[in-house]
């Protein structure tokens, strides 16, 4: 489930954009970076997108931010 989703920024390149997501998974908060960018085939462009798990939170952690906290 996702928790919030931070606005998404440029990237190196122009055709090349991230973003941030939060979202629980069973007793953890997972952070993950998400990237869509615009690749060639030699006939067309297509978007490709990734994402990779950033860090992770259990619900009781104290190291979690306040508003991340406030979000659940």
């Amino acid at each position: 489930m996702n928790i919030y989703t931070t606005k998404e920024y440029k990237g190196y390149g122009d055709q090349n954009y991230y973003h941030n997501e939060y979202r629980m998974e069973g007793d953890e908060v997972v952070k993950y970076s998400c990237n869509r960018h615009k690749v060639f085939d030699g006939q067309e462009s297509s978007w490709q997108e990734r994402e990779k798990r950033m860090k992770a939170w259990k619900l009781n952690d104290p190291d979690m931010s306040e508003w991340l906290k406030k979000a659940i």
